[in-house]
């Protein structure tokens, strides 16, 4: 890879990383430790704050670098090579480990809550599969070469979809930041917050148990998976003088970032059983269709009711919202100066990371779990426990991707 793309590759590892550390702090978060596979019993609101921060804007990361690779991988190996790689990256994982890691995610959650008789291979046969079945992370995959596939639809339809874009996000870069960094904030708050009243801030949307997107987020992702592919268009990754005058700016998006960070996530966990997170238009919602209310009733419902609840219930979501959208660009600005400006130069432990981040993506969870499921009554500080279970679980992911995965050539295909 060319040195200016080195940094783009250590980003994607360390955002695989931070994942990591978001995954082994979850369990002890106050309030969202709830939403976790599995909770400790000892939990704190210091830890719903670093988790809002690091998981506002690792996804949205992760999606904008992929959509920056879609179109120049699909020039230089053609549509059906393009679509068969993909399969292999993705359809491939997403396939096979459904089965095979997903029911180790869920099961100390069931044996904890449910029957602490039952075991494995008996929730793997009988309640996994009737039951409790779902991707877990490896909605990622199947999000991914969705994505994929209709922004090459749309170009194959509109090929000048993507380079109109290019040309827009050049000008504003340039010319008028501001305006395109309000855009940008009024896209993200306005998308978040549509779907965050409709489908609320923890639920996922989907069909067929395996298929699914967190409702509130996914908009989020496409458009910062837009952004990628239209920031490639651009080329301004190819242009030194530019990088060189935004990279050097890094002390003021770091700034911005703090202060978004500092309201955002004081404002959600302060509020946040206080507006902050109602979802009562989405409850009202749903009872309205379960008591057979259709479509054409729907604006009826909104006449009498759902304006009502609009009313009460969107300005205490809408805040949140719009902090979480800006909060995401300023991270995706400071993260993008900061790794352009300290980390172009090719180092073993970056190298590394970033050849095993996407093997590490998939193993591991099921370690950090399996950590977190064995301290669970052990009487030790929150933050001994989130370092064991990050140093073990990621570490033991990322050494047995390097020392063993990726070693195995069938594997390494698929992972590497």
């Amino acid at each position: 890879m060319r040195a200016r793309e080195t940094y783009i590759d250590h980003l994607r590892g360390f955002m695989f990383a931070l994942m990591a550390f978001d995954h082994a702090l979850h369990a002890y978060a106050q309030n969202w430790g709830r939403f976790w596979f599995i909770q400790d019993f000892d939990r704190s609101l210091v830890w719903d704050a670093l988790y809002l921060f690091d998981q506002s804007i690792i996804m949205p990361m992760i999606f904008f670098m992929s959509g920056l690779y879609v179109l120049p991988s699909l020039e230089r190996r053609g549509i059906k090579e393009y679509l068969k790689h993909r399969f292999v990256k993705l359809g491939i994982p997403f396939i096979v480990c459904i089965p095979l890691i997903v029911p180790l995610l869920s099961f100390p959650r069931h044996r904890l809550t449910v029957d602490p008789s039952m075991d494995y291979w008996t929730y793997w046969a009988k309640v996994f599969f009737f039951d409790k079945m779902q991707a877990g992370p490896l909605w990622v995959c199947y999000a991914l070469f969705l994505f994929s596939f209709v922004l090459i639809f749309l170009n194959a339809l509109f090929p000048s979809l993507v380079p109109v874009l290019g040309r827009w996000m050049k000008r504003v870069a340039t010319q008028k930041p501001l305006q395109g960094l309000l855009v940008v904030m009024a896209t993200s708050a306005f998308i978040l917050g549509i779907t965050d009243l409709i489908w609320g801030a923890p639920w996922w949307i989907g069909f067929w148990k395996v298929f699914y997107f967190q409702g509130a987020r996914f908009l989020l992702y496409v458009l910062y998976f837009v952004l990628g592919a239209g920031i490639r268009a651009s080329g301004l990754l190819d242009d030194k003088s530019f990088l060189e005058h935004f990279s050097g700016r890094w002390r003021l998006w770091l700034g911005l970032m703090l202060v978004a960070g500092l309201c955002y996530a004081g404002y959600a966990i302060r509020f946040f059983d206080g507006g902050a997170y109602n979802d009562d238009f989405r409850r009202h919602t749903l009872a309205f269709f379960a008591q057979g209310g259709s479509w054409v009733d729907f604006w009826s419902f909104m006449s009498v009711y759902g304006f009502e609840i609009l009313k009460v219930a969107a300005p205490g979501v809408l805040i949140r919202t719009s902090l979480h959208g800006v909060l995401c660009i300023f991270q995706a600005l400071f993260l993008l100066s900061v790794f352009y400006r300290f980390c172009t130069k090719p180092t073993y432990m970056w190298q590394s990371l970033a050849r095993c981040c996407y093997a590490i993506f998939l193993t591991h969870e099921m370690m950090v779990i399996w950590l977190q499921y064995g301290l669970i009554g052990v009487e030790w500080p929150i933050f001994v426990k989130i370092f064991i279970v990050f140093g073990l679980g990621f570490g033991g992911s990322w050494l047995i991707s390097d020392r063993i995965l990726l070693k195995i050539p069938v594997l390494q295909k698929v992972l590497g």
